[in-house]
């Protein structure tokens, strides 16, 4: 390993997965690589250039393991101007060094991230942001985009009162995030759904539990139409609308993102699992189920009676619950997912599943999944499909992918930085629109910062009005064009247009079907098993 990160051939293992990413390209700096510090080459004049930040950058994360899930992975430097990537490649002083990619001034703050992992901040489309703290978890897991359904102690699952929205959007201008809310799309008329796409809702949300009837599904695609935005489908678990059949039906080829098809979050029972590998539904899974493990369908039964205000003394409601407890289908949905037919993961964070736990268990998932092939090999192209699955798939699905999702020039700075040995568990450092906003802080009593004991909290970017200047309000294309926000915002465009084909290192399409009973899955013919693992990898290495 050089002392300056590392070079071609390394192999970085991550974590406690078993995954291993072996380096397959590095800037070409060997000898002259740029580093800050006394007696580097971080100096001005010779690493650093005498040039304002307009000729150079505001900030170069320097010499970091850069991994984006459609580039792929090399070791190099990120250079950000003004909240976006400007160059990802070497970084200095072009005067002395040859083949500079990102321009370092005399000026420009340096983040020294050698032998760390940048990846893009994650995107969590499934949230039920019931309280404030919903956003401190996501954060320090990672995650910098969150969809949610709520804001406060509501059943709201979307909303719609415009009085409502607009209170909701002045309390999150104070959370270091790119926030969007979805509009309730449970409704008959489309004139509901307008009110709340003329009050910034950046998608709306179909929910079993306020109707997820035929008509409303309509209304919904008619309203996500006029505004280009997603549909997010919580299918009919009550089977009110009799079936997987007639849903496709009332879809007519029309995309939406169906959320756990698995079904242990609900519904069509029990196949709504074969919505899975057909070209207008995305699918997606929430974290309860990743990966199949012995607790996930031990805990299913309560969860799902807790969460939904069923009573344990009706046997009524002992029924329908107990009829999304479908191991089965959770097993297929594992495999589905390693197999690219599933494209992205989420939390349901307060509403079954956990907010902080979206990227460790996506990669948990990876990790059991590998353990299946008795294969000794790299795992470059498996990290990336599971990379694919909490970035860049959720933004393609819900059309902020011009916006996030990459790290990429032009796109927003929202980076994380992994120590590899917590990869996916706990960030060292996050920044939103290229500023620190979260990570781990040590003793302030300390000689150093990163002084025992060490805490995930609040960086400077989190702090005052901050927030306000560096999170966007994720929003839609009419509202906009009525109203101004004084945030930066991300107006959701090509989610009419996106399709299952279009999921980065995804796109398999395919049969998935189901027996009557919900106790065996085939996938294109072929029988998907899976046993439930009584162990997982990271729940007790870095969270006890």
């Amino acid at each position: 390993m050089r002392p300056y990160g590392p070079g071609v051939g390394d192999v970085v293992h991550l974590g406690g997965t078993g995954l291993r990413l072996r380096i397959p390209a590095r800037v070409d700096d060997a000898g002259d690589e740029f580093h800050i510090g006394f007696g580097k080459t971080g100096r001005d004049g010779i690493g650093l250039a005498p040039v304002t930040t307009r000729e150079s950058c505001d900030v170069v994360i320097s010499n970091v393991i850069v991994l984006d899930p459609v580039d792929g992975i090399q070791v190099a430097s990120i250079g950000i101007r003004e909240g976006r990537i400007s160059g990802i490649g070497r970084a200095g002083n072009p005067g002395v060094f040859d083949n500079v990619d990102v321009v370092v001034g005399s000026g420009t703050v340096v983040i020294d991230a050698a032998g760390l992992i940048a990846t893009p901040g994650g995107i969590d489309t499934h949230v039920h942001a019931l309280a404030p703290r919903v956003f401190e978890a996501e954060i320090s897991s990672g995650m910098t985009t969150v969809l949610a359904q709520e804001a406060g102690p509501v059943w709201g699952v979307g909303l719609g009162s415009p009085w409502f929205l607009d209170i909701a959007r002045h309390s999150l201008a104070q959370v270091p995030l790119n926030i969007g809310l979805l509009g309730r799309a449970s409704s008959s008329r489309l004139d509901v759904l307008r009110e709340a796409m003329e009050s910034h809702v950046c998608g709306f949300k179909v929910h079993e539990d306020t109707g997820a009837t035929l008509s409303t599904i309509d209304i919904a695609l008619q309203a996500a139409d006029e505004a280009d935005v997603q549909v997010a489908l919580h299918t009919d678990g009550l089977n009110e609308s009799l079936s997987v059949a007639d849903t496709l039906a009332v879809l007519d080829g029309r995309v939406i993102h169906a959320f756990h098809v698995e079904g242990g979050g609900g519904g069509h029972a029990p196949d709504v699992l074969t919505l899975a590998g057909r070209e207008h539904v995305i699918a997606s899974s929430t974290n309860p189920t990743l990966p199949y493990g012995t607790n996930a369908a031990a805990e299913a039964l309560d969860m799902i009676m807790f969460c939904h205000g069923l009573e344990s003394s009706r046997d009524s409601d002992i029924q329908i619950a107990r009829a999304r407890v479908r191991s089965a289908t959770m097993a297929a949905e594992n495999r589905l997912h390693d197999l690219g037919v599933i494209p992205i993961t989420s939390s349901d964070a307060l509403g079954m599943g956990r907010a902080g736990e979206t990227w460790w268990r996506t990669f948990a998932m990876a990790s059991a999944q590998k353990s299946l092939t008795d294969d000794d090999a790299d795992d470059n192209e498996r990290i990336l499909r599971y990379l694919a699955k909490v970035t860049v798939n959720p933004a393609l699905a819900h059309g902020l992918a011009h916006e996030v999702g990459r790290l990429a020039p032009g796109w927003r700075a929202d980076i994380v930085l992994w120590d590899p040995r917590a990869f996916a568990a706990k960030p060292q450092t996050v920044l939103v629109g290229g500023y620190p906003v979260w990570g781990a802080t040590g003793d302030p009593n300390a000689s150093i910062d990163g002084a025992e004991p060490l805490r995930l909290a609040e960086q400077f970017g989190a702090m005052g009005s901050a927030p306000a200047v560096l999170g966007a309000v994720i929003t839609n294309r009419i509202a906009v064009d009525m109203s101004t926000l004084d945030r930066p915002v991300i107006v959701t465009r090509g989610c009419r247009d996106v399709r299952s084909s279009h999921m980065v290192r995804h796109g398999v399409l395919g049969t998935v079907e189901v027996d009557p009973l919900g106790a065996q899955v085939r996938w294109d013919g072929v029988i998907l098993r899976g046993e439930p693992a009584d162990q997982v990898p990271m729940s007790r290495l870095h969270f006890w």
